[in-house]
């Protein structure tokens, strides 16, 4: 950019010259001038323009009218020439390019023309002037024949060789033999000088003599020749006083210093006769006054960082003396006595000025120490602190002599002794001794205070102890004396702390005044033992007149009792001494005192062990061998008599204390046990038997714990664990003591009667278990073991594999038996299949404790369980309108050990019965139990259910199955509750009948545990009940179809939800009893076994009809005969052998009967294969894989929904507008229809697990049948099958009231869905969203209706890319929107979140419009089906993108 200039006035100025962007060199002569960047030149100009602006605004306001308008012309004219200027400037400079290439070239020559000029002026100027004289000089013969003859040029003037060419160096001899010479000169110069004695340390080497005055100086001296009156030279002086302390490792002189102390030294040594001595005087005189201040400046750091006042400065004079004071007890505040003042002078001596620095205390210190003396004395060390320390040492020392002098004067056995390295005074309070149990007496250093120091003892005392003994040394005496009882009472304290005890100076007692305990000695100790808080040791500490370091020990046992509750004051009881001499009886506790009437607390004559030998002396006084002793002998023993005096108040004959092993431990044995209440006098007398010893023992560290072993013969079961294979079997029963209770109180009888009780209640049912298993089945003894049986609970072990256990244990706290299920083996980890029903067999096994009952309830429950675990359970949304709302599929809801509810979706509800003989019974559980033309309230009837059951019965059954249909029709209208009377007294005689037999049987079984029968032996009243034709058998009305036993005239009918009373409320008509219920007693036939009536009345109000009812006629179809049980038929039925019965010819043909509602009340048999089949997940029957979609469910789950997807499609009918319902003489049959088509809706009747749609056109019209045909197909696999949502209904039903053309289209899509593989030309499959998807653009919440019928329609597309490589599909929402008026299908505008979807959104807009440009809808016809193949053709997304 070309350079300017601004002028004075503000004007561009143009430098001289061409102007150019580049640089430029300065004309000849001329300085340089610096141009200016046109940036930088704009910027000036607006910024002065806006100066101006602003300087106008707030100047022209206080002018008259016409200054302003003058100011304002001639400041437009002024700023308009300049920026003129400044646009001709920047006009010109766009072409300076040009201009200043001639610039460059032009001073390029203008420099060459400037350099030959000046060379041409040099060249005449040299010419007239230098060289107008010269001259040559004569040719240098000589020299050039040298050069050229020899090569050299010998000729140079000597005079540069002696300047230039320094001559050769001496040689090391030479070096050697001079200094050898040199160091003689100096010893002979020493000898012949009078040398000071200090300058004795010397070193003559390398012709130099070294003088060395430790802690002064060192000089280094020579001299320069042999002559005698050659003066010494001072080659090097070096200061040898350093301060370690404050001098940071930094020279005390400096440099400039000692070159005038250089200079001062060598000058007296050439002046002086002798200059040695005179050298020596100068150099010890400044060392002596540099010391002296180093000491002075470490005083006061000494006093301003640590010592403070501790020290004073008395008086400091420079080269003569400094003193310093200690121990001033004035300022220390802490005045005793006479204020004595210890002060300590550090003086150069005036006398001798030779000497070192010397030292002197006032007061004079005393001839103590010759050590600590000599080192008071001395200052070599340079350090005033520790000069100050070892001054006060010796005092200190000094002080505790005169303390040790007193105690030697009261005790002259005084064994007190003195430590030097820090000044204490060790005192043996109370002998033995050891280090850590003596007083120590310290002198403070810094005040000269006595300190004294005890482990353990308390601060406040410490402090009294040192005023005082400050104030009079000589009543440490009196201190001693107090100190010695507290050290006794300290060491009783450590003997026992590892015991279980508590301690404590004062017991504040009621009777403490009148009781012998008042009278004890002053300085006691009260142990008090924490697992018998109602003892103590008492321990009397009493002088020894003969030795004061000596106490003596007297022990006392102490029994209290609480007055008025917990929290009462406490009283005296008794108080014994224990015999002296206790060192000698280290095991027999018979002399201690103990209460009247108890026994001793164990005796043995066993000698005295070895002690072992202390490994410090320190360790063998402080502990109290025989109150240790004492303390552990009650703590061990006193529980034991708690105990037995508990057995003895609860009337338990026991033995007494009695001695174990080598006398270390004891036991209690129990000679008979209390009986326990609920058990069997046989039971009683067993256990008794089997029982051979019960000991009591108390194990662990702290002695609250209570081991109680029972040794028991003749176990009633063998189980397979390998610890129960012997004899005799131990139980341990183990009782932690409660911290609140005294070791070995009530708390620990009653717990141990609890568990006696708890394996008495477990022994009765096993011995009850035992005995029945001689007749025990074979099946029930290969379906279980005995896996463990321990007297305390009882695990069985069953299933094929044994992989599920049971445990059965008495529980104390509930007075109930507790079952406990779980798995073993390699099902470990697994949830056993009877959790569902726990609760059930809890209670079953409590009112009926009979094992061979639950085995066989687990038996019978294993398999049905197994395959009702399989039923989904979690909670799905959107199965209903409410979206947001979670309903349960199937909800297990246990009744009884054998009857299973099973609610689907809180709508529907199944009853499953458990029987033996591998078979289940399954009803409708929406009819009521007692009266089958009541329903459940809250659920409703399954419609075909009957049917759809009978389809899963076994091929065995097919009588069963061929009166289906006469099962659906009733013989007669008539009300189930209306029951003949003869029938209803026949049915109360049988009951009353049944409870005299199960009274009779409980009698002569002994109670509630007696034996159980055998399973298979035949009911004794069969035959009885059952009539050998059946055409004597009077109609049966459907309301007394329950048999006898039934409850439904005798109980009231349960809650739907609630646990049923007995297996007798099943629905199906029970015999005398039920082996499930826990009212009954067991059928010795079967636990489900059941009697049928042997009579049947006529019904009340009903037709006579000659015939037998469907019941008769049909094999197996009554409720109440046995062959119900199981598919096997009964040996003993007359009808065995014979599975269909020579009608009579007297019977009129059968009349074609009504359906019946509650048919399905009727309870079906399936066996466990055929319930397993029925519960378990399969694929859809009946349909192509392709076709299936992927829920995978249930039969059930699928007939159910199926039934709930019809009823929807009832009620959705109902509220559609372009839905019209049909009337159906078929039942479970709908109809209806739209404009156009005519629908029927019913149940797949091969395998009743679909709901299927038959479409049938109005007239003829446009519809194939293809169309129709995947509408159903439609239907059936993506609307009405898993998982059964009404939304998907509910949209299909509005996609069926749309116009023909658009349902058309609508179809084609749905044939594209169904057969994919028909169109392999297509990038895309397709899916029709019924229901909005969760990936969906957030227009409704996820599971909402996805079709809209009104003037436009909107739904939903799911597009899948076909990917041949086996990778994640990608797969997009497509909301299309169809305009009925102008036929524009196009995507529905919806806000997308995410960028990718985004895109993919705007790319198929893009390929909607672009269909709708090049084929534009024409009249009548409908886009839909073109413009979504269009889309599936030609879609092409971006990789990366996901919906």
């Amino acid at each position: 950019m070309a350079p300017v200039q601004i002028g004075s006035d503000g004007q561009l100025v143009p430098l001289g010259g061409p102007v150019v962007s580049g640089p430029q060199p300065p004309p000849p002569g001329a300085p340089a001038t610096q141009g200016v960047r046109l940036s930088l030149l704009i910027e000036f100009l607006l910024q002065r323009t806006y100066h101006e602006i602003t300087l106008l605004a707030e100047l022209l306001p206080r002018k008259t009218d016409m200054e302003r308008k003058i100011e304002i012309v001639q400041f437009a004219s002024r700023t308009r020439q300049l920026f003129v200027r400044l646009l001709g400037l920047v006009k010109w400079a766009s072409n300076a390019g040009k201009v200043e290439k001639c610039a460059m070239i032009s001073s390029f020559l203008d420099q060459q023309t400037i350099l030959f000029v000046d060379t041409a002026d040099r060249l005449a100027s040299l010419a007239r002037d230098a060289l107008v004289h010269a001259r040559l000089p004569s040719f240098a013969i000589p020299f050039a024949i040298d050069v050229l003859t020899t090569g050299s040029y010998p000729r140079l003037p000597t005079c540069i060789r002696d300047k230039i060419i320094p001559p050769d160096p001496i040689t090391k001899v030479e070096k050697q033999t001079t200094l050898g010479q040199l160091n003689q000169i100096l010893r002979h110069r020493l000898v012949t000088t009078d040398l000071p004695p200090q300058l004795a340390n010397l070193t003559v080497a390398n012709g130099r003599v070294k003088f060395r005055v430790e802690g002064e100086f060192e000089a280094t001296l020579t001299v320069m020749g042999d002559d005698p009156d050659i003066p010494w030279r001072l080659l090097k002086l070096e200061i040898l006083v350093e301060d370690k302390e404050t001098g940071d490792g930094r020279t005390l002189v400096h440099s400039l210093q000692v070159n005038f102390i250089h200079e001062l030294v060598q000058a007296r040594l050439c002046a002086d006769d002798k200059p040695l001595q005179d050298m020596y005087n100068c150099l010890h005189s400044f060392c002596l006054s540099l010391q002296l201040e180093v000491l002075h400046s470490q005083t006061l750091m000494l006093i301003r960082e640590r010592w403070g006042d501790l020290v004073q400065e008395e008086r400091y004079v420079p080269a003569k003396y400094l003193t310093l004071t200690v121990w001033n007890q004035q300022v220390l505040g802490r005045k005793t006595g006479t204020a004595s003042v210890h002060k300590v002078t550090v003086k150069i001596d005036e006398l001798d000025g030779s000497k070192p620095l010397q030292i002197s205390h006032e007061p004079p210190l005393p001839a103590c120490d010759s050590k600590l003396m000599e080192r008071a004395m001395k200052i070599d060390h340079l350090s005033v602190e520790k000069l100050l320390i070892d001054s006060v040492h010796a005092r200190s020392n000094q002080k505790l002599q005169e303390l040790k002098a007193i105690l030697k004067t009261n005790n002259p056995s005084d064994s007190s002794f003195i430590e030097t390295a820090l000044p204490t005074l060790v005192i043996p309070i109370l002998e033995p001794c050891g280090r850590s149990e003596c007083l120590h007496i310290f002198v403070d250093l810094h005040s000269g205070m006595f300190q004294p120091m005890l482990y353990g003892l308390d601060q406040s005392m410490l402090d009294d102890i040192e005023k005082t003994v400050n104030d009079d040394m000589k009543r440490i005496l009196s201190w001693l004396q107090q100190l010695k009882f507290w050290l006794g009472e300290q060491r009783s304290r450590q003997s026992v702390k590892h015991l279980p005890t508590v301690c404590s100076d004062v017991l504040h007692l009621s009777n403490s005044a009148s009781h012998p305990v008042g009278t004890l000695s002053k300085h006691k100790l009260f142990i008090k033992l924490t697992r018998l808080p109602q003892y103590y040791i008492v321990v009397e500490m009493l002088e020894v007149p003969s030795s004061p370091t000596a106490l003596q020990y007297k022990y006392s046992f102490l029994s209290v009792s609480q007055l008025e509750g917990d929290d009462g004051p406490i009283c005296a009881q008794l108080l014994q001494h224990f015999k002296p001499n206790l060192e000698h009886l280290v095991q027999d506790t018979s002399g201690r005192g103990a209460r009247p009437g108890t026994k001793r607390k164990g005796s043995g004559d066993h000698g005295e062990p070895e002690p072992k030998k202390p490994k410090r002396s320190g360790e063998m006084c402080a502990f109290n061998k025989e109150l240790a002793h004492l303390v552990a002998m009650c703590d061990t023993n006193m529980p034991f008599i708690g105990l037995r005096t508990e057995l003895s108040n609860m009337e338990i004959a026991n033995q007494g204390v009695q001695v174990e092993g080598d006398g270390s431990s004891h036991a209690i044995r129990l000679l008979n046990i209390p009986p326990c209440k609920g058990v069997g006098e046989e039971t009683r007398r067993a256990l008794e038997r089997s029982l051979l010893d019960c000991t009591f023992r108390l194990q662990g560290r702290n002695n609250r714990t209570w081991v109680a072993e029972l040794m028991l013969a003749n176990c009633p079961l063998n189980s397979t664990h390998s610890k129960e294979q012997a004899s005799t079997r131990h139980v341990y029963l183990t009782y932690e003591n409660p911290l609140s209770e005294p070791v070995g109180g009530r708390k620990v009888v009653e717990m141990f009667l609890n568990d006696w009780n708890a394996i008495s209640q477990l022994y009765q049912c096993v011995l009850n278990y035992s005995r029945a298993l001689p007749e025990m089945p074979s099946y029930l003894s290969l379906f279980s073991e005995v896996r463990l049986y321990n007297y305390r609970k009882l695990v069985l072990c069953y299933g094929t594999t044994k992989g599920s256990s049971v445990t059965i244990q008495w529980n104390s706290n509930t007075q109930r038996f507790h079952l406990a299920l779980g798995t073993v083996g390699p099902n470990s980890g697994c949830s056993n299949c009877h959790n569902i029903i726990l609760h059930q067999l809890q209670e079953m096994f409590n009112k009926s404790p009979n094992v061979m009952q639950l085995l066989q309830v687990l038996s019978d429950t294993q398999a049905p369980l197994n395959a009702i675990n399989k039923l989904p359970t979690v909670p799905m949304l959107g199965l209903t309108q409410r979206t947001n709302t979670a309903y349960q599929c199937f909800s297990i809801l246990p009744q009884s050990p054998t009857h299973i509810r099973l609610a689907f979706r809180s709508m529907y509800c199944i009853d499953i019965y458990c029987r033996s003989r591998g078979v289940v019974a399954i009803r409708d559980g929406a009819y009521s139990l007692f009266d089958n033309t009541k329903i459940v309230e809250g659920f409703y009837p399954a419609p075909g259910l009957k049917t759809f059951l009978n389809m899963f019965v076994d091929s065995n059954q097919d009588a069963r199955r061929r009166s289906v249909n006469e099962d659906d029709n009733p013989p007669s209208p008539v009300g189930g509750d209306m029951m003949d009377s003869g029938l209803m007294s026949q049915l109360q005689a049988q009951q009353q009948q049944q409870l005299q037999q199960q009274q009779q049987s409980q009698v002569m079984r002994g109670g509630t545990g007696g034996v159980y029968q055998p399973l298979t032996s035949p009911p004794p009243n069969y035959h009885a009940n059952v009539t050998p034709s059946p055409s004597m058998m009077p109609t049966q009305s459907p309301g007394n179809i329950h048999a006898s036993g039934s409850p439904s005239g005798v109980l009231r009918a349960p809650s739907p939800f609630g646990p049923t009373p007995s297996p007798s409320s099943l629905g199906i008509a029970m015999g005398q009893t039920s082996f499930a219920s826990p009212h009954g007693a067991l059928d010795p036939s079967s636990p489900y076994a059941m009697v049928s009536p042997s009579h049947r009345g006529p019904w009340p109000g009903s037709p006579q009809v000659s015939g037998p009812s469907p019941g008769a006629r049909i094999h197996g179809m009554s409720p109440g005969n046995p062959s119900l049980h199981s598919p096997i038929p009964d040996p003993h039925s007359p009808r065995a052998g014979n599975s269909s019965q020579v009608m009579p010819t007297s019977m009129p043909p059968p009349r074609k009967l009504p359906q019946r509602p509650w048919a399905a009340s009727i309870p079906t048999i399936l066996t466990h294969n055929a319930l397993h089949v029925l519960l378990l997940p399969s694929p859809t029957p009946c349909l192509v894989p392709g076709l299936a979609g992927s829920y995978l469910c249930s039969p059930l789950e699928r007939f159910l929904g199926s039934v709930i997807m019809r009823r929807h499609l009832q009620r959705i009918i109902q509220q559609e507008a372009n839905l019209s319902i049909v009337n159906s003489n078929e039942p479970g049959v709908i109809m209806f229809k739209t404009d156009v088509l005519k629908c029927r809706v019913a149940l797949n009747p091969k395998n009743y697990q679909t709901l299927q749609l038959k479409v049938t056109p109005e007239n003829t019209g446009p519809w194939s049948q293809e169309e129709l045909q995947v509408l159903e197909k439609f239907f059936e696999t993506r609307v009405a099958g898993p998982p059964f949502k009404y939304n998907t209904l509910n949209a299909f039903t509005k996609l069926l009231g749309a116009p023909t053309n658009i349902l058309r289209d609508c179809v084609r899509i749905m044939k594209l869905e169904l057969f994919p593989d028909q169109a392999a030309q297509l990038k895309w499959n397709v899916q029709f969203c019924l229901t909005i998807p969760p990936s969906a653009p957030p227009i409704a919440p996820p599971g909402t209706i996805a079709v809209v019928l009104k003037s436009k329609m909107l739904f939903f597309l799911q597009l899948t890319q076909r990917i041949p490589v086996p990778q994640e599909p990608v797969s997009i929402i497509v909301p299309i929107v169809y305009d009925m008026a102008t036929g524009l299908t196009q995507q529905a505008d919806i806000p997308r979140q995410h960028s990718s979807s985004g895109a993919a959104a705007l790319m198929v807009s893009n390929i909607l419009k672009r269909f709708n440009e090049l084929h534009p809808a024409r009249q009548g016809e409908c886009t839909i089906f073109a413009s979504v193949h269009e889309l599936m053709a030609n879609l092409s997304l971006p990789p990366g993108t996901r919906q």
